[in-house]
């Protein structure tokens, strides 16, 4: 019944709780610590929950999730067209920019400097005045580097 605004932002949310449940999370750098994690796209304007999906651990196979990232944003953006999704360096990739392309859908996030698409080149700071940028593009992406 809800249709977003142009921006949506993905993120996470550890909803404190201290009783039994099998898939509480422990995350020391929230306020709460112990509690049950939620993925969540919001309205950036509203910041209305559009859609949210508990974390309830690992999968059966009992294998850690690769590209865990990737398929939270890609499931909690299901749907939206023409929307630029903004997401933290955990979600952040370049898969995920290129397939959020492929789904009309744009991406602004923070990128971690050992992700390994990023090139050498550009994460180096040897030689590089301080407080200084590196802006790097093609005709569908832009990366901006700062100290």
């Amino acid at each position: 019944m809800y249709n977003p605004g142009p921006e949506v932002t993905v993120d996470e949310r550890l909803v404190p709780f201290r009783g039994r449940c099998p898939f509480k999370q422990y995350i020391p750098s929230k306020p709460g610590k112990y509690g049950i994690k939620i993925w969540a796209a919001c309205d950036a304007r509203s910041s209305y929950a559009w859609n949210m999906q508990v974390y309830t651990g690992k999968p059966v196979t009992g294998r850690p999730e690769k590209n865990q990232g990737m398929r939270v944003v890609l499931d909690m953006t299901a749907g939206l067209k023409g929307h630029n999704i903004t997401c933290d360096n955990f979600f952040t990739s370049h898969g995920l920019g290129q397939e959020l392309l492929k789904r009309k859908r744009t991406m602004v996030g923070t990128v971690r400097k050992n992700k390994p698409q990023l090139p050498p080149a550009l994460v180096s700071t040897r030689g590089r005045e301080a407080l200084s940028s590196k802006l790097a593009f093609t005709d569908t992406q832009s990366c901006h580097i700062c100290p």
